[in-house]
């Protein structure tokens, strides 16, 4: 059986010891391991090639004329093209800095270039490793995409209205018998909370969805917030809810994803005060990279034990007993992360509960025609 083929780039502006490299990578065995071997002799080239072709893993040098190998993971973030490929940095330094500041830009591994190049090819296959975990990923997340659609389509579509209409027709039979209309008010509950799990895999799907099938467009996360929070408050009129907002540009994105986002996050935080308290919803910026929001409220918290948890599938752990579908936090998660953003949390039982929504302040380039 002929092996999958497995493609490398060397980034090397060295003629020599870039020829030397792709010469050897492309001996007779490691072509029988299905390698395909390319090179670039700057950053400008690689990205070009990358964006073309993205290599299963890229050999990249940090001292190049133009643009530097860090420079060019800085590109690869920008463009979404640094999670498709395994990079290791190559330096003929090998000082710890490098090592450092390279894999907080993204790098997955590093290299001296004085080392013997057998000794490169364990770091080259733990790359193609990790891109077939990668697959074996994205392979998985499709699957659980397409059933968390179907299923929350046929349950709360069709499934959902004809149960509904059967426990309306038996709600008439049996008025005024006092256990039969106790039995309706049980079964219309079940019904609603089954209801709100299918619209919930339906949210897990749209987060599982291909960055291709979004739209795009630059969003006033403000202008959002303050919808967002008009629905809040007709919902929980016992909560007091305060506004702090900074100036902040727009950013691009997806607008049914971040609306999820913070919806889910003003659902829990009304959830954690069913008996009143105070939200403060604020907005700042964090230095040049990132624009914050905070959502903080006066609730029960959250308990310490669980709050490496709370945003896995399957978390409704409320200190008021309170449960949801267990799926909302994953898709905020998901959500703002396929915006190239992160969420923090932090707690403390009795006393309230704030969540954290970093947000990239070009968080992607694409115009509106492009989305």
């Amino acid at each position: 059986m002929k092996p999958e083929p497995k493609k490398i780039l060397i980034v090397d502006d060295e003629a020599f010891f870039r020829e030397e490299v792709t010469d050897f990578l492309r001996s007779p065995r490691f072509a029988e391991k299905g390698w395909i071997v390319d090179s670039a002799a700057n950053g400008a080239e690689a990205l070009e090639k990358l964006e073309a072709d993205p290599a299963d893993v890229v050999l990249l040098d940090i001292n190049m004329p133009g643009m530097d190998g860090m420079e060019v993971l800085e590109e690869l973030q920008k463009r979404h093209l640094l999670d498709r490929v395994y990079v290791i940095m190559l330096s003929a330094y090998g000082v710890y800095d490098n090592v450092v500041e390279s894999m907080r830009r993204g790098a997955k591994d590093f290299v001296n270039k004085s080392e013997p190049l057998d000794q490169w090819i364990v770091r080259i296959e733990r790359g193609f490793e990790w891109q077939d975990l990668q697959w074996r990923k994205q392979r998985a997340e499709e699957e659980l995409r397409i059933l968390a659609r179907e299923v929350g389509h046929d349950i709360g579509g069709t499934t959902y209205f004809v149960l509904t209409q059967r426990v309306n027709a038996l709600a008439r039979l049996v008025e005024g018998n006092e256990e039969g209309e106790k039995a309706i008010q049980i079964i219309s509950q079940i019904l609603a909370r089954i209801k709100s799990l299918a619209d919930d895999l339906g949210q897990v799907a749209m987060a599982w969805d291909t960055r291709e099938t979004w739209r795009w467009e630059p969003l006033d996360l403000r202008r959002m917030l303050e919808r967002l929070l008009q629905e809040f408050a007709y919902g929980n009129p016992q909560v007091q809810i305060v506004r702090e907002w900074e100036d902040i540009p727009p950013v691009m994105g997806s607008r049914p994803q971040l609306e999820r986002a913070f919806l889910n996050l003003l659902l829990n935080a009304g959830r954690a005060m069913p008996e009143g308290g105070t939200l403060t919803v604020r907005t700042r910026r964090e230095g040049d990279e990132w624009i914050a929001v905070d959502i903080s409220d006066t609730g029960v918290g959250i308990n310490p034990r669980m709050q490496d948890k709370i945003f896995r599938i399957g978390f409704s752990d409320w200190h008021n007993g309170i449960k949801g579908s267990g799926l909302g936090l994953y898709v905020t998660r998901k959500n703002i992360e396929n915006h190239g953003g992160h969420i923090e949390v932090q707690s403390e039982l009795n006393k309230g509960t704030t969540f954290t929504v970093k947000l990239p302040v070009q968080a992607e380039t694409h115009s509106e025609s492009e989305g």
